[in-house]
């Protein structure tokens, strides 16, 4: 077994010997010397110990109040949280841990956007939760975070709206991609490209790489 180490005795090691008594009555001798004569009166239990028999309970560690949901609810925890998503796929710890992060960051983005104003930090955490999704092989999970990001932006209120749309689009027609999507991919990338035009202008050249990008776009 590994971890064990096997002793041998040294070829010119004496033997150990035990040396007994030669003779029963030896035996009996040595033993009426040291005995007492047992008392008549049966002895009590000791009784336990109350240190030994208490058993200390080991206090149970509070939860973090940082990543707490109760504490979604901070304005200043979103972009906290999703810092931390980032930073943790690029130091290599892996996206499973990236996940939770990126989950909560969306949820604080969620909670904190003002009724009726559309939130591009909000449409930005869920693009970083779809990409998680997907290094996770789990692209069925990203579809309807990114169909969610797509809703988020307002094309209407200017440049940086219509660009998140876009994102969200190609990022959608990605995903359709990898599920073997293809008609559902180019309809996504075909819907990017007119809000980019619409935005930038058909003469961009953004508007070519998209167009070399989506395959079947006609641009």
């Amino acid at each position: 077994m590994p971890g064990l180490v096997s002793v041998k005795t040294p070829p010119e090691a004496q033997p150990l010997r035990i040396s007994v008594p030669n003779t029963p009555t030896q035996r009996s001798e040595a033993n009426n010397s040291n005995t007492k004569t047992p008392s008549p009166l049966p002895r009590k239990p000791p009784s336990p110990s109350p240190s030994r028999s208490a058993k200390k309970k080991t206090p149970e560690t509070p939860p973090n109040p940082v990543l707490s949901d109760a504490s979604l609810d901070n304005p200043d925890l979103g972009p906290f949280l999703l810092k931390l998503a980032r930073d943790t796929i690029a130091s290599g710890d892996g996206p499973a841990k990236a996940l939770d992060f990126a989950i909560r960051a969306s949820k604080s983005f969620e909670r904190c956007a003002v009724e009726g104003e559309p939130s591009l930090d909000l449409a930005m955490s869920l693009h970083v939760l779809a990409a998680i999704y997907c290094s996770l092989a789990r692209f069925e999970e990203a579809v309807p975070v990114l169909e969610r990001a797509i809703q988020v932006p307002d094309v209407a209120r200017g440049a940086d709206h219509a660009l998140a749309a876009f994102s969200g689009y190609m990022q959608l027609g990605d995903t359709f991609s990898m599920l073997g999507q293809v008609d559902r991919s180019i309809s996504c990338y075909d819907q990017g490209l007119q809000i980019q035009i619409q935005a930038l202008g058909d003469t961009d050249p953004r508007v070519g790489e998209t167009c070399r990008y989506g395959f079947g776009l006609s641009c």
